[in-house]
């Protein structure tokens, strides 16, 4: 199940994800609270160093998919590690310094998933460990940029040196505090450095990573994220890293509160120990080895095999369409989300299914609803197979003749890996496409064009974005407008940012709301700005679309400082109470400032008890 998986790709324990995870390109934060007057902290780790440190990491996730059954087995994994940690200092290229991350003397190596050891015994940890060693290219400000491995590196090595890459990032600025992103297996973090002493190398600081905006491997939804980090980080007088202890928790619960229904939990100690010299052998050239972005992992076909078989959990292809048959054109199954992460599963694991879902479709006994079951199928599967189907399917005459094809088609946005050859079918759809149908096709193409681009870099997807920012343009009705500025909201690409701010002050409310929707995905400064003024907009939809998409960001203290004072301005109406409280949550305990919008918020007339209790829980009172 490509999509349903995607809800672990990428998570916090390395045995959930060896699966593999897409490419996450984050830009280095602006830096807050940084001096402009002083100079730049420099790392500087002569070549030929050796360093050594004692090592205990310990983490486990657990992870409860939509769909599953209460009370079965939820997908965990755990991992701990003591022993040696070495890091070696090689020759820049280029720009780039080069340290090698090593793990050595392993005195603990445990490592599993689903209750399957991983590392049983010595042997296995000296075919994944001994002789290797991952090289980590950083900025001279200690940026993490890249980890690259040799190709023939095991799967299992690759992920667990990325996932302690992760955690062992350190950030030289200027400044008592500042803030970076940094990425770790769990996704892309705002992280907040806060000097415990003096303002020169050595150093001490607290780290603390504030916020996951689109957390990895915490399944999905649109229910709060909570974190509580703390590290202590020693460097040296050259910046490089000699001491890091700490901790960090992160839990996804769902939309109205409740149990978590994903945690991660990830405790290290890292301690120095001996130093050294090494002979420093030629840098390794690139075209030997597999350059990897801070927190992608690597694909291990016997985890995804035991994944799939877990969530196929002993659905046959007979008995699949046994209840299609019975139950599709009722829209609703036994034990109905079950069968949905049963079912997309099966679809993955036997691809061939693909095409006989797609004859399926065609039956004259199917009803509308039955149809657009098998479309939420074949898009929840997502592989090249089920989006060949789905194309199949939405050009078959059964589906052109449905009234209500545009919500047909609108499956197709729901696709995060789409192929090439989905997004040419939507693109010549839309060409054609008139009144409810042009909305849905324009949508889809904005959602599918858009990740394609983010995954391929390609001319002809970045094409298509342009076309609907070509429509928005000569676009005369708000309804018009609005619609096609969510279309390249769904796209999602950095390059539309100011095509869409000019709309942010347009005179109708629902181009403005639009607007602001259309920014949710985009992390630049300018959509930040363009937030925090369609936050003030006096329009209350207007304000809380604004709202609902800072929340999908890391904001500092400068924003949160200007949501308190919208509120206590009395400019945020009651029913946009609950979204605010949810966008400055994950600071409760950072800033004074979120605590008085809290504080405010609880002296309001009207009270409503239910928010009421939650402000009291955030606050400790």
């Amino acid at each position: 199940m490509n999509n349903a998986r995607k809800v672990i790709t990428g998570g916090a324990l390395l045995a959930l994800l060896l699966l593999g995870a897409t490419w996450l390109h984050l830009a280095q934060a602006p830096v807050t609270g940084a001096s402009p007057a002083t100079t730049p902290l420099h790392l500087r780790f002569p070549v030929g160093e050796r360093r050594t440190y004692h090592l205990d990491y310990t983490a486990r996730t657990e992870v409860r998919l939509a769909g599953a059954p209460r009370d079965g087995a939820a997908m965990a994994g755990q991992a701990h590690f003591a022993g040696d940690l070495v890091l070696r200092s090689h020759p820049a290229q280029g720009t780039a310094l080069r340290v090698g991350l090593s793990l050595e003397n392993l005195r603990t190596h445990s490592l599993e998933l689903f209750g399957h050891a991983l590392l049983p015994d010595a042997a296995a940890v000296e075919a994944t460990f001994a002789g290797r060693e991952a090289l980590l290219e950083l900025d001279a400000d200690g940026t993490l940029r890249a980890v690259a491995f040799q190709e023939g590196d095991p799967s299992l090595f690759k992920n667990t040196m990325q996932a302690l890459a992760g955690e062992l990032q350190w950030a030289l600025r200027d400044g008592d505090t500042f803030q970076v992103d940094e990425t770790t297996s769990r996704g892309g973090a705002r992280a907040e450095y806060t000097r415990l002493d003096g303002d020169t190398l050595p150093a001490r600081f607290l780290k603390r990573r504030l916020a996951y905006p689109e957390p990895r491997g915490m399944g999905t939804g649109s229910g709060a994220v909570e974190v509580d980090s703390r590290f202590e980080v020693t460097l040296d007088a050259g910046g490089v890293l000699e001491r890091l202890v700490g901790e960090e928790r992160v839990l996804r619960r769902p939309a109205g509160g409740g149990e978590p229904t994903a945690t991660a939990h990830v405790q290290l100690r890292l301690e120095p120990g001996a130093r050294g010299r090494f002979t420093v052998a030629q840098a390794p050239a690139d075209v030997a080895l597999q350059r990897l972005a801070p927190g992608e992992l690597v694909t291990d076909a016997r985890v995804q095999e035991r994944m799939l078989a877990q969530q196929v959990d002993g659905l046959t292809p007979e008995r699949f369409f046994e209840l299609m048959e019975k139950y599709a054109n009722g829209g609703t199954f036994p034990e109905h989300n079950h069968f949905l992460l049963q079912a997309t599963g099966l679809l993955e694991q036997q691809p061939e299914l693909c095409a006989r879902l797609a004859d399926f479709f065609q039956q004259s006994t199917l009803k509308p609803r039955g149809r657009a079951l098998v479309l939420d199928l074949l898009a929840g599967a997502g592989t090249p197979d089920a989006q060949a189907a789905l194309v199949r399917a939405l050009s078959s005459p059964q589906a052109l003749a449905e009234p209500a094809y545009g919500m047909l088609l609108s499956r197709l946005s729901l696709l995060t890996s789409p192929t090439p050859d989905t997004v040419r079918f939507i693109e010549r759809a839309h060409l054609t496409a008139r009144d409810d149908t042009r909305v849905a096709t324009s949508y889809a193409l904005g959602a599918t064009a858009g990740a394609l681009y983010r995954q391929q870099q390609d001319g002809e997807s970045l094409a298509a974005v342009q076309r609907l920012e070509s429509e928005l343009h000569t676009a005369r009705t708000p309804e018009s407008k609005a619609h096609l500025l969510l279309a390249l909201g769904n796209a999602g690409l950095e390059a539309q940012v100011d095509v869409i701010t000019q709309y942010t002050q347009d005179p109708d409310a629902q181009v403005r709301r639009a607007s602001a929707r259309a920014l949710r995905k985009i992390q630049t400064p300018q959509a930040l700005r363009s937030l925090l003024t369609l936050a003030e907009d006096p329009q209350a939809p207007v304000q809380s679309s604004a709202l609902t998409a800072l929340g999908r960001r890391p904001l500092d203290d400068s924003a949160l400082r200007q949501l308190r004072d919208l509120a206590l301005a009395g400019n945020v109406p009651l029913e946009n109470h609950h979204t605010l409280v949810s966008v400055v949550e994950p600071y409760v305990q950072r800033t004074p400032e979120v605590r008085q919008l809290l504080q405010h918020l609880l002296t309001h007339d009207a009270a409503d008890a239910q928010l009421h209790m939650r402000i009291r829980g955030l606050l400790g009172t």
